[in-house]
């Protein structure tokens, strides 16, 4: 029953990883977007983050709210 559960889990983990690495890899343009975003967030202000997603978006075509 331990092993049963335990290669569930190992399913799901790896379900899941995969989910996240098909989604963000690629040419995508509005991933790259986000990706640098969330990463200009972790070192810079706000606000300048947010202009420069919105002006990497508009680059790709994604209309902004």
């Amino acid at each position: 029953m331990k092993l049963k559960f335990a290669l569930f889990m190992f399913a799901i983990g790896l379900g899941g990883s995969f989910a996240y690495a098909a989604e963000t890899t690629g040419t995508n343009c509005a991933s790259y977007c986000y990706t640098t975003y969330n990463k200009c967030m972790r070192n810079t202000y706000p606000d300048i983050c947010m202009e420069q997603r919105d002006e990497c978006l508009q680059g790709c075509g994604v209309p902004l709210p």
